[in-house]
């Protein structure tokens, strides 16, 4: 998906009519907006917050290889410095940045203004 269709479906979502009026009232709201083998980028919107979507981005590092020849190895090290560059230009843009060890999934998390540009969405694009 690229920049321009993310900031599309985050517009779309952050505008959408979420919180029907009823006794059982949902407090918030939540959708994946982009989910690949590496990352997810889950949207969340609050009832009582309108001017603002959380988004967190899941970042699993690639597993180690199970063969030990230097193409392998080759092909691991390019993987995982391309997430970590990834993780790097999200808090360029304003994440934070915090890991679940046991898992090893690394989260970026932030609140952008419903009226975010689309630069911050590029930063947003997974790597290939």
């Amino acid at each position: 998906m690229n920049p321009a269709e993310m900031m599309k479906r985050f517009r779309r979502f952050a505008s959408a009519d979420l919180f029907i009026s009823t006794t059982e009232r949902m407090q918030q709201v939540s959708e994946v907006l982009l989910e690949t083998d590496a990352v997810r980028i889950i949207l969340t919107r609050y009832e009582d917050r309108t001017e603002s979507l959380d988004v967190d981005i899941e970042v699993s590092l690639p597993l180690l290889p199970t063969a030990s020849d230097t193409t392998s190895i080759g092909e691991y090290i390019d993987s995982a410095i391309a997430s970590l560059e990834y993780l790097k230009r999200l808090t360029l843009v304003g994440f934070c940045l915090e890991m679940f060890k046991e898992e090893g999934i690394l989260i970026a998390s932030t609140a952008l203004s419903v009226n975010t540009e689309e630069c911050v969405f590029e930063a947003l694009r997974p790597p290939d």
